[in-house]
């Protein structure tokens, strides 16, 4: 099983790629993002779209992830992920949402999230990776999460 990050327009390009395995599409919108286009291709067997913004707090409006987005996220992986070669997650810019919602994914599959942590693109929202680790019962603890961010963080100012 592959996952893959990526920005809106990112998605919206790999979703003309007529090459690409069968694979499941995750879209993450602000609340107050225009919906994106996607071609129609055969091989993304199914998609969901979910709104949330990329805060860690309560603002007006705007939307945190709810445990409701959770549950959803969970349900429509595990339904799929037999029947498909690579789930794409985006958001807007592929950077913070859709990297926290890769984490949880790969803890759901039991896959390495380790890619998500060494990578310098990714950096996934810090509500949204507690949030899920709760709500799907990850099995991190806090000194788990933390040393990622910690190792992010170090790995960042070396460079």
């Amino acid at each position: 099983m592959e996952i893959k990050i990526m920005s809106q327009q990112e998605a919206q390009n790999w979703s003309y790629d007529q090459w690409m395995g069968v694979a499941l599409l995750i879209s993450i919108l602000g609340t107050h993002s225009k919906i994106p286009t996607f071609y129609k291709n055969p091989r993304i067997i199914e998609k969901i779209s979910l709104t949330f913004d990329d805060i860690q707090t309560v603002q007006e409006n705007h939307t945190l992830l709810s445990e409701e987005h959770c549950l959803q996220i969970r349900d429509f992986v595990l339904e799929h992920a037999e029947e498909v070669e690579c789930i794409v997650i985006h958001c807007y810019t592929g950077v913070s949402r859709a990297a926290a919602i890769a984490f949880a994914i790969c803890h759901l599959l039991n896959l390495d999230d380790t890619w998500i942590w060494v990578s310098e693109r990714y950096y996934p929202n810090k509500y949204c990776v507690h949030k899920l680790n709760r709500v799907l019962n990850l099995g991190l603890t806090e000194q788990d999460i933390q040393s990622r961010y910690q190792y992010k963080e170090k790995k960042h100012q070396l460079s």
